[in-house]
């Protein structure tokens, strides 16, 4: 698939919903969650085009006077299937959609770790929470898609979300709970290479995606992450920051920006979804 086309695809489809009324709007904007949702590993440059058409024909027929409700029925739910049964699935999509995802998580996560110097980094314990919270987040993303249309009562979206919250809360204290023997130990100038050979790829990828905005609240924390890792391996401040006072403050510093990016991907999600 032609990911330069794939995204201008996704662009022109941004661009023409602009031009949708307040009630088409919400029509054509949960067909375009459920689709792409449940269609994540399918052939996502033909899910593109499909949306983009139905997109198309909701326009023509808004300039008519007809609404998306009246042009498609009142079951949308039952053309999001239709459009999803045409999609081939697309195996290598679906690779590349996970290794994205266990790369995506590894690369903003695994600085946070190695911050202090005398704690072994396990990466046997890293991967397998990696791979859980790969697929704990493409559930949480099938279970919103498919609530679109098939829980639509106050009950079973609380019940989805307590189901998402358990999901969510396990992944927390998965760290706590696994240990393996792969262990290595990134102390001294070993951990200072790999701290800023980590940071260098992760601002190297941000500089080059063109879309920067849902990559910019891992920023901070990976920034201020890399800093007190590398200040942490020198003598001079190393004693300091390894003290348990030491590691309380950078314990509040890191949850601190937690909460600010979780605060500034909630404010752009909600933003994006105007």
């Amino acid at each position: 698939m032609n990911e330069l086309e794939k995204n201008e695809l996704i662009k022109t489809n941004a661009v023409l919903q602009e031009s949708l009324t307040k009630g088409n709007e919400k029509y054509y904007g949960d067909l375009l969650i459920y689709i792409r949702v449940v269609a994540l590993f399918r052939d996502v440059k033909k899910s593109e085009e499909l949306l983009l058409e139905v997109l198309r024909d909701i326009l023509d027929a808004q300039e008519q006077g007809i609404s998306a409700k009246e042009y498609f029925g009142e079951n949308p739910k039952k053309v999001a299937d239709d459009i999803i049964k045409q999609l081939p699935i697309n195996l290598l999509d679906t690779v590349k959609i996970i290794l994205i995802a266990l790369a995506s998580y590894s690369i903003f996560s695994i600085l946070p770790r190695i911050i202090f110097p005398d704690e072994e980094l396990d990466i046997g314990s890293f991967l397998i929470t990696g791979f859980y919270w790969t697929v704990m987040i493409i559930f949480a993303l099938w279970l919103l898609g498919i609530s679109l249309y098939r829980f639509e009562d106050k009950l079973s979206k609380l019940v989805l979300l307590l189901l998402v919250g358990l999901g969510f809360s396990f992944g927390f204290y998965i760290d706590f709970l696994i240990s393996t023997p792969f262990k290595v130990n990134l102390s001294g100038d070993l951990g200072i290479v790999t701290i800023v050979l980590i940071s260098g790829i992760v601002l190297y990828l941000f500089y080059k995606e063109k879309d920067k905005k849902p990559w910019t609240p891992f920023i901070p924390i990976v920034v201020t992450s890399a800093i007190l890792g590398i200040i942490a391996r020198i003598d001079v401040f190393s004693e300091l920051l390894s003290s348990k006072e030491g590691k309380i403050g950078i314990g509040v510093i890191l949850g601190i920006l937690l909460l600010l990016q979780y605060v500034f991907i909630y404010l752009t999600s909600k933003q994006s979804n105007k």
